[in-house]
Parts: C-alpha cells; structure tokens; sequence
C-alpha cells in the first residue's frame, strides 16, 4: 500500500482544515491518518482512486471520545492544531 504524507498548517479553522484534507483526497485517495508535528497537521493518504465528492472525509473536534455519526464510518482520530489549538480531531467518511 503505497501512502503519501502532505503537511498543511495548523493555524487554519476546522472548515479549511477540512476542505485541504477533501482537495488533497481529490489528487491522492483516501485519508488514513492524521497528526500533529509541531506547528503543522500531517495528513496521510492511500495512494488510489479517490472517493467522490460524496464520499469525501468530513472532520470534527470531539471532548473525551469522538461521537457516533448515523451513516458514517470513523476513519481515524488525532491531535491536531485547528486555528492554533490542540484539539482532538476524528475524520469520518460516509458510508457507502
């Protein structure tokens, strides 16, 4: 399984965050994993086809254990920088 790593920085808002993460999975493929190195999100992805636009990871903040979301699938979760903070991060994608 070929993987690619792309860094973006952590100060963007969790909507930016979250369009970066679709736009990379749109030339890579689909997100495995995410993580924080220093002042920046690494993003991992499967290199190969890429999910549709309706299949795209959405990604939200959670307080002690990411929330169950009807119709999605947990894909992975992280600390990550959104808007400068640390926040815990969990990506989801909808099922198919």
């Amino acid at each position: 399984m070929a993987t690619v790593r792309e860094a973006t920085p952590g100060t963007q808002d969790l909507s930016t965050f979250q369009t970066v993460i679709q736009q990379q999975e749109e030339i890579f493929g689909p997100l495995i994993s995410l993580y924080n190195e220093g002042s920046n999100n690494i993003m991992t992805f499967q290199i190969g086809p890429s999910p549709d636009a309706a299949h795209r990871v959405i990604i939200d903040t959670y307080i002690d254990h990411p929330p169950l979301k009807n119709g999605f699938v947990l894909i992975c979760i992280s600390n990550c920088l959104v808007s400068g903070t640390i926040q815990s991060v969990a990506a989801y994608r909808k099922k198919s």
